[in-house]
């Protein structure tokens, strides 16, 4: 499988050098969850603006390539369109925190403490001398939540629970009384969710309402759990379910939007059997971009997800089809051009904004991110993450040109982009002239921190995290690219900070992924299967931080060692097993899909 996909990458990486266009496939962010909503995104599809600004119907095609002209027509397709859409999800997310007073405090002023750290939040709580539990409602999901604290906070953190501690403690000390918050436990079914409240009330004595008053029927835990569970229940926030996705396909000015609108049909007629949905061309860009919006979940009950896997495949998908309807198209990744990332909707607006009234300011970052994607600029800090394998990519796909008999101008091309990249690496070690502009690339005249001297060390220790075949070895691995970023950092201008933490940030997000990825290979090795973890949860892990390196603790020296590290093996697998067992627990159905 491995090396299919290499073979399909290296042929991408030919056909864009002869000439070929990259794929664009898109998901929307504004999925239409509701009826409401998927009649605004199919009047947005389904309506564009003349020259005098008034706006009329275009033609729409459904999944039978039926042509829906006229509003009655419109109207029977959303109805059948909608029937799948299910209700909105109830919010069961639940917390347990302990709270560590570091002073005496008065019921009053606890009360009103916990009441300001909570806001609006149901919740209830026991004081037992300076410590203090409370059970919760939230609007963070908790499911990862109860992952990571099942796993051990000493092994992996999360940045969620972090922020959720240093807002409930920041809080509290801003109401007048010190206390050091954490997370104990967390829930997201609602029987779970009873279940933990019903224990609560159990478990402590004197559980007292938020505003200060003793919960009643505290002998009987389960007649008391189930009646403040009723008082909470009109105050839980309903979240809507992925009910349907907006997809956009989109080629290069000049191409032939009939064969884009059919290579876009045949994608979903391949990717998407049985969901009903609508196409249509919006002509009113130089790039042909055809616009979809497709059920989540077809009459049978199943359901069209999007996980960062499935975008490659789709991408690779609608390429295929865009060929065989006879555009020059091929799938390659964003990395393979080192090109910045793309700008969202927001982005543009804001930016378009700024240019036509001076009154409305926009970030410097936005500004950037827009130029440099409209004038395809290459990312410098990408290259310096990933240059050496990217020109070693270019590398091996000159090589399969010339071993395939390939040459001309295409063989110039590849050879001319593969070069590009090494002479950016020479520039970042001082061996050639300056680079290509882009976001973190030096300026004439001025330096920038990719000449500080440790860049050389850094690069090193961010190759050898390919060298990680464990989720262990990758944390060590982090923790000391962490550890050469804050020496870099304590040696660097105040002029060069900024630059350096998004730099920072970008290859904080890479090793995350990894580290992610690595985790994900462990699970289906257990388990013998499964699914992709969701981005949005794989980077809801945090990265060690500079502190606390996170390595377990070694096993002291002496004629017991081996011992020592057999325990040390039953116990975590053993803390793995609960890992498993508390994932199935607090596991979120399939139906919750996740924000990407």
């Amino acid at each position: 499988m491995r090396a299919g996909y290499q073979a399909r990458a290296v042929a991408a990486r030919a056909g864009y050098a002869a000439g070929a266009q990259p794929a664009v496939f898109k998901v929307m962010p504004n999925p239409p969850s509701t009826r409401e909503a998927a009649a605004r995104l199919l009047n947005y599809i389904g309506k564009r603006e003349d020259e005098k600004g008034g706006k009329h119907d275009i033609e729409i095609f459904d999944e039978d390539g039926q042509v829906l002209a006229t509003g009655a027509a419109r109207k029977a397709f959303l109805e059948t369109f909608c029937e799948t859409f299910e209700p909105p999800l109830e919010n069961t997310n639940f917390i347990e925190v302990r709270f560590e007073l570091a002073n005496e405090v008065t019921d009053v002023d606890l009360s009103e403490a916990l009441n300001k750290a909570f806001g609006s939040k149901p919740f209830i709580y026991a004081q037992d001398g300076h410590t203090v539990e409370v059970y919760a409602h939230t609007d963070e999901r908790a499911g990862p939540l109860a992952k990571v604290l099942a796993g051990g906070r000493e092994y992996s953190r999360s940045q969620a629970l972090d922020k959720i501690e240093a807002h409930l403690s920041e809080a509290m000390g801003t109401a007048g009384v010190v206390a050091k918050a954490e997370v104990t436990a967390a829930v997201s079914r609602e029987a779970k969710a009873k279940y933990f409240l019903q224990k609560f009330i159990r478990t402590h004595s004197q559980v007292r309402h938020p505003n200060g008053e003793p919960v009643p029927g505290v002998k009987n835990s389960t007649k008391a759990a189930a009646s403040v569970y009723e008082q909470w229940r009109p105050q839980f926030s309903g979240r809507e379910r992925r009910n349907a996705y907006h997809l956009l396909f989109s080629a290069r000015a000049g191409t032939d939007a009939n064969a884009v609108m059919a290579a876009a049909r045949d994608v979903l007629e391949e990717r998407a059997p049985g969901y009903k949905f609508v196409l249509a061309h919006h002509n009113d860009t130089k790039h042909v971009h055809i616009h979809a919006m497709v059920q989540a979940r077809s009459a049978d009950g199943e359901r069209l997800k999007f996980y960062k896997p499935d975008l490659g495949a789709w991408r690779e998908t609608f390429a295929e089809k865009a060929r065989e309807n006879g555009i020059a198209m091929v799938a390659t990744r964003r990395m393979d051009h080192a090109m910045t990332r793309p700008f969202t909707k927001e982005h543009a607006g804001a930016y378009s904004r700024a240019q036509s009234d001076p009154r409305y300011r926009v970030s410097a970052s936005t500004v950037e991110r827009v130029e440099a994607k409209r004038q395809r600029r290459f990312d410098a800090q990408s290259l310096v993450v990933n240059g050496d394998a990217i020109a070693a990519a270019w590398q091996k796909t000159v090589t399969t040109m010339r071993t395939a008999g390939i040459v001309g101008q295409a063989l110039t091309a590849a050879e001319s982009i593969g070069n590009s990249f090494l002479q950016f690496r020479g520039d970042r070690t001082g061996e050639g002239q300056p680079g290509p502009a882009g976001r973190g690339a030096d300026q004439p005249g001025q330096k920038s921190f990719l000449s500080h001297p440790g860049m050389r060390e850094l690069n090193a220790l961010i190759g050898d995290l390919n060298m990680a075949q464990t989720p262990l070895e990758m944390r060590r691995q982090m923790a000391r690219v962490n550890q050469a970023l804050d020496n870099m950092r304590q040696t660097l201008p105040p002029a060069h900070q900024g630059q350096f933490e998004q730099y920072r940030e970008e290859v904080n997000d890479k090793m995350h992924d990894r580290l992610a990825r690595l985790q994900f290979e462990r699970q289906q090795q257990r388990r013998g299967g499964g699914e992709p973890i969701p981005e949005r949860e794989a980077r809801g892990r945090d990265l060690p931080t500079r502190d606390d390196p996170r390595e377990p603790e070694q096993p002291p020296a002496g004629t017991d060692q081996e011992n020592v590290r057999a325990k040390q093996k039953d116990a975590n697998k053993q803390k793995a097993r609960q890992s498993e067992e508390q994932d199935r627990k607090t596991q979120r159905s399939n139906d919750n899909d996740y924000e990407r």
